[in-house]
């Protein structure tokens, strides 16, 4: 039997549960990821182990140099990848665990330019040399399909967010998930059927922790102390919410790099606090703008991501939102693990050949496939 037929007769069973470590490294490049689930693709799931790896200082400059400047991004690649392969072997080592263990890898890579609308998405890190090194396979470039046949190919999210939410016992519909990272981006959910909407709403952690590293010499803004500490510039605000991101309908998603020069260029002027402060009600401000495309308001929001910790940002919300604002945690979620797991579960459709967009989200007019599935050469 060949390689590839062979996981692909052990993974055709539709009941089969597969073993599947997500990984993930967003848009605030401050780490990876790394959550194991045991899931069917379909219903059935249980959430295993999960822990994060931070970037050296070393790393993380590294890639924005590369990134900012578009060079050696090969050897970046080399870099991101050997860094995902330790990550695994560390989270298998504390857990006890073996390669043995682990039936199934979904990569994602560090996104460095997203440009849905001249047909092409760029991750770095290279999916075969993790499968060759751990003898796993491995998914890898999971938005490359949907962009290429016309869509977003981002957030990719939604199918995990709504397994989560139904696994909630009266849960209140319809729901929102917001994931605070680099960027932000929603999860609309109308009912336990239905995911009406998925996309990126705007700016999250991104530009706040570029201005903490350039202004303050912190890698991000602890709990949101500094941005506390300035005032929020509404003039500027009212400026950045006339951008056409703001009124163009979904699906959309961003550029964080293309973004972000737009937002830089409003903030110019005022004090290093005040541009936190004004950024972090920025989120909330793109929430609520984002919530008229919406077909009913939401009777509950979610909150993930690396943003729920700034303090800033969570009195921007509960100040516009009130009491339907909970972070992951008050429904035993980890907030930091979502998108790995989401990943993980990604994978294991990938390799069923399950659909990983769904109901138009990405703006295609059918439910899409994707990821790349890499065997290990032996």
């Amino acid at each position: 039997m060949k390689t590839r037929d062979k996981y692909i007769y052990n993974y055709n069973n539709k009941e089969n549960n597969i073993m599947t470590i997500g990984l993930m490294s967003g848009t605030s490049m401050d780490g990876v990821d790394v959550a194991l689930v045991k899931t069917d693709g379909f219903k059935n799931f249980k959430i295993k182990n999960f822990e994060t790896f931070c970037y050296s200082d070393e790393i993380r400059k590294l890639l924005q140099k590369s990134i900012r400047l578009k060079i050696n991004l090969s050897g970046l690649s080399e870099v991101i990848t050997n860094f995902h392969i330790n990550s695994i072997k560390l989270l298998l080592k504390k857990y006890g665990l073996s390669v043995k263990n682990i039936d199934l890898i979904g990569f994602h890579g560090q996104t460095i330019m997203h440009h849905p609308a001249e047909g092409w998405t760029w991750q770095l890190g290279n999916g075969q040399d993790i499968s060759n090194e751990l003898k796993i396979p491995v998914i890898s470039n999971f938005r490359y399909r949907d962009v290429c046949l016309g869509g977003e190919g981002a957030p990719l999210v939604a199918i995990w967010h709504k397994i989560l939410a139904n696994s909630i016992i009266n849960q209140k519909y319809p729901c929102i998930f917001l994931n605070i990272g680099g960027v932000s981006n929603i999860t609309y959910i109308e009912d336990c059927d239905n995911v009406s909407y998925c996309f990126d709403i705007g700016i999250g952690n991104g530009p706040i922790d570029q201005i903490s590293q350039q202004y303050f010499s912190k890698i991000f803004d602890h709990d949101g102390n500094i941005s506390l500490s300035g005032n929020i510039n509404y003039s500027v605000l009212k400026d950045i919410l006339k951008h056409q991101w703001f009124t163009k309908k979904p699906p959309k998603s961003i550029d964080r790099n293309e973004f972000n020069k737009f937002i830089f260029s409003c903030l110019e002027g005022i004090s290093a606090r005040d541009k936190l402060a004004t950024l972090s009600k920025l989120v909330a401000l793109s929430l609520k703008s984002s919530i008229n495309f919406l077909n009913l308001k939401p009777k509950c929001i979610y909150i993930s991501g690396g943003g729920r910790y700034n303090k800033a940002i969570m009195h921007g919300l509960k100040d516009e939102f009130g009491n339907i604002i909970f972070k992951m945690e008050e429904n035993n979620w980890n907030g930091d693990a979502i998108e790995a797991q989401a990943f993980a579960y990604l994978a294991v459709r990938s390799i069923k050949s399950l659909p990983l967009t769904i109901n138009n989200l990405t703006g295609l007019s059918r439910d899409v496939s994707g990821g790349v599935l890499s065997l290990p050469i032996t």
